[in-house]
């Protein structure tokens, strides 16, 4: 009865410290709910049975399992429930989702900022000495593109092209296998060879509508993580502008890349203005 009873306890102990790790370092809600729930049903079942062979008595095994079976009743509905509710609200993804099986299924709103986000936007200086315009070839970047002119405009400020290849994503090709390397690397110059391409001609719309607009612009391509450029550029005053749709891959990586659940997971806070799934994202340094 001893054997069985450390047994159970350190196994439903074990398995409440995976789950922990788990809330801690998984990158998204979602995900962090699994990793919860797992906790609630199997650790403290685990650590129940373990109560009940510790003090073996017909009473204390019939309090086990009512607890067992309450668990089993409660935690998945509550947990799914939770998770529905967050992706309703429109709790962002993780950045490397490749699908959204739901899409369709249910309606999704906007994020809502923590209310502490919401009181530093409301807060902060409006004034605009700079707007970014986050070149990314794909869908919306036209949109992106009108209303960093605009903003530019309006505010009689530099308007500063910052293109950037994300070649930290575009580098990941998978596992090589044996004598494969060479094609690897051939892979990932074609990509990185593409997307300099691709970011050549968005740049040559960006500086079509520039002088249309009579607002001057300033250029900047990088190479690399896209993160931390970004936040480089977020100084105090900055408006930055992106597509609400289109990743610095360009376009050209296996998986889609969603902006909004990448700059939410790197917290960087977007001010969303309107809930319109064609405008596109602006942050404010």
């Amino acid at each position: 009865m001893a054997f069985f009873s450390v047994l159970f306890l350190v196994a439903g102990a074990g398995l409440c410290l995976v789950a922990a790790v788990g809330v801690l370092r998984l990158p998204d809600f979602f995900m962090r709910m699994h990793a919860a729930t797992k906790a609630g049903v199997a650790g403290c079942g685990l650590l129940l049975i373990g109560v009940a062979f510790a003090e073996p008595s017909p009473g204390m095994w019939l309090k086990v399992v009512i607890a067992i079976a309450f668990l089993l009743l409660t935690q998945p509905i509550a947990g799914h429930l939770l998770a529905r509710a967050g992706y309703v609200a429109g709790v962002p993804l993780w950045g490397g989702t490749q699908k959204d099986q739901l899409e369709g299924e249910l309606p999704r709103g906007d994020f809502e900022q923590p209310a502490a986000a919401r009181i530093r936007r409301n807060t902060m200086n409006n004034k605009i000495e700079q707007v970014v315009l986050g070149i990314a070839a794909g869908p919306g970047i036209e949109a992106a593109i009108a209303h960093a002119v605009e903003l530019a405009k309006a505010h009689r400020v530099e308007l500063a092209g910052l293109a950037i290849i994300d070649t930290k994503l575009l580098h990941d090709v998978g596992p090589v296998p044996l004598g494969a390397s060479f094609y690897a690397r051939q892979l990932r110059n074609t990509l990185t060879a593409d997307a300099r391409r691709r970011v050549a001609e968005t740049i040559e719309i960006v500086e079509e509508e520039a002088t249309r607009a009579g607002v001057a612009l300033g250029l900047d391509v990088e190479e690399g993580d896209p993160i931390p450029i970004l936040k480089d550029k977020l100084a105090k005053g900055v408006a930055l502008v992106m597509s609400r749709h289109a990743w610095f891959d360009h376009g050209l990586a296996d998986r889609k890349i969603a902006p909004m659940s990448r700059l939410a997971r790197h917290r960087i806070t977007v001010s969303n203005q309107t809930g319109d799934d064609d405008a596109p994202i602006v942050v404010f340094g």
